[in-house]
């Protein structure tokens, strides 16, 4: 069994999208640059709403303006962030209805 890797704030788009890339079977929370309880949504890293340049028109939309990323190997491993970080019953605020993860 390998080794869970800790998940890890993006703040940079170019950065984002490499991680995007090298981690296509990833999973990514998407909340506001202050982390909010209230907004911690889970998507797989996959969904075209966090990844599609078409959904940001302008630079930096996806880590740099209101939004970060916060991205796993493993959704335990966004789990353990989350209730570390305001969500301290270990659930999302939502999970992306349209890529399902």
């Amino acid at each position: 069994m390998g080794v869970q890797m800790p998940a890890h704030v993006i703040n940079n788009d170019r950065d984002y999208q490499q991680w995007l890339s090298q981690n296509p079977d990833g999973f990514v929370v998407n909340t506001t640059r202050s982390p909010s309880p209230r907004y911690m949504v889970l998507h797989r890293a996959s969904c075209r709403h966090i990844s599609d340049p078409m959904h940001e028109s302008e630079g930096g939309g996806f880590t740099e303006r209101d939004y970060i990323k916060v991205v796993a190997q493993d959704v335990a491993s966004l789990l353990d962030w989350i209730a570390a970080n305001g969500r301290p019953e270990r659930t999302f605020s939502s999970e992306c209805g349209h890529c399902r993860p």
